[in-house]
């Protein structure tokens, strides 16, 4: 039988969780903290699993029961997250269908502000400002999560800032973020940061394998290619991966075959229009070129297996030394585009210095 989803079967970040664990056993919570790390780690999750221990009737130490009253209304907040509406499907809640149900069971002391459209206005957290200003309505405490709070309004920020400076009894506030030092210098320094970091691979994958079902093969791959994010890991899709496999396989040969600009910069512009495939692609180019590099020396060590003619040839074809030139170039501009750089021409920039100025 599967576990219930706590504080104790969370995935990863064992030090963070650990930090949590020991402040809610102690009574010792801050008042406000800012969970930052990479997308699809679970910070939302584990915010939401720490308001459970917090209310939960029935606790063993600080973990939850996971099967009273308040725990099912706060696993409701979790289970509704990315749940559409079944009959409006996207453009509000009809309230009667099996998801809106959802939706309705979930605590009200546990607020999940999430952008409206692109960004976390000034009214969603005036009208949070107004309800926190009494005290909760059933819960022992209530917690707020901004998720993702970098994307607040500047007016937000400034306003969420007064009631930092003057925090409300029973409260807990949880900024959850990608980038700690976008928000306000005086919001960080009111808040506790507890960072967290991508998941180990294999952890990813045993996941895959045993909880959620997964081939041996796809769980792998999944893991393998999902920049130590399990959510990336959870929607992973192999139909869909072979086919950016395949043109990333296309764009490594053009780099290292020194290939025509035209046709790096149209594959450059078909795989960058959807930012979330193209996270995908750019792992993919990662794990082939290092595929690449062990075919010419271990072939045991390659991972894609059903490649390794393929691999073989293109680690022929250029020297170590360009290889780990190309390998390094990815790696550096896999962390530029954590900012928002247009990925059309990173990529043409890419194949250019590359191919213009080969280390050979």
């Amino acid at each position: 039988m599967k576990p219930p989803l706590s504080l104790n079967t969370f995935l990863g970040n064992p030090r963070a969780v650990e930090i949590l664990k020991r402040a809610i056993e102690q009574d010792r919570l801050p008042h406000a903290m800012i969970f930052a790390g990479p997308a699809g780690v679970g910070k939302c999750t584990l915010a939401l699993l720490v308001a459970q221990s917090l209310n939960c009737l029935s606790p063993d130490k600080s973990i939850a029961c996971g099967d009273c009253p308040p725990c099912r209304r706060i696993m409701a907040v979790i289970e509704s997250r990315h749940l559409e509406c079944l009959s409006l499907k996207g453009e509000g809640f009809c309230g009667s269908c099996a998801n809106c149900r959802i939706r309705t069971k979930r605590h009200p002391d546990i607020w999940l502000i999430e952008p409206e459209k692109t960004t976390i206005g000034i009214d969603q957290v005036r009208e949070l400002i107004n309800e926190i200003a009494f005290q909760p309505l059933e819960a022992r405490y209530r917690v707020v999560i901004l998720d993702p709070a970098e994307q607040m309004r500047i007016e937000a920020h400034n306003s969420l800032l007064k009631t930092l400076e003057e925090p409300p009894s029973r409260t807990v506030i949880i900024l959850v973020t990608t980038n700690p030092y976008v928000l306000l210098e005086t919001i960080r320094s009111r808040s506790r940061l507890l960072q967290f970091g991508e998941i180990p691979g294999e952890r990813i994958e045993r996941h895959l394998i045993e909880k959620q079902g997964r081939p041996a093969e796809e769980a792998r791959l999944a893991a393998a290619l999902c920049g130590g994010s399990l959510s990336a890991a959870l929607e992973f899709d192999a139909k869909e991966y072979l086919e950016l496999r395949r043109q990333a396989l296309q764009f490594i040969a053009l780099i290292l075959k020194g290939g025509k600009f035209a046709e790096a910069s149209a594959l450059a512009a078909q795989v960058s229009k959807e930012k979330q495939s193209f996270q995908l692609w750019i792992e993919s180019v990662m794990t082939l070129l290092q595929d690449i590099y062990y075919a010419g020396l271990a072939a045991e060590r390659v991972g894609q297996r059903d490649l390794l003619e393929d691999l073989k040839r293109l680690a022929l074809a250029v020297p170590r030394s360009s290889l780990v030139s190309v390998i390094q170039a990815i790696g550096k501009l896999k962390g530029e585009l954590k900012v928002n750089v247009n990925r059309q021409v990173a990529l043409e920039a890419l194949f250019l210095s590359l191919t213009q100025n080969p280390a050979r």
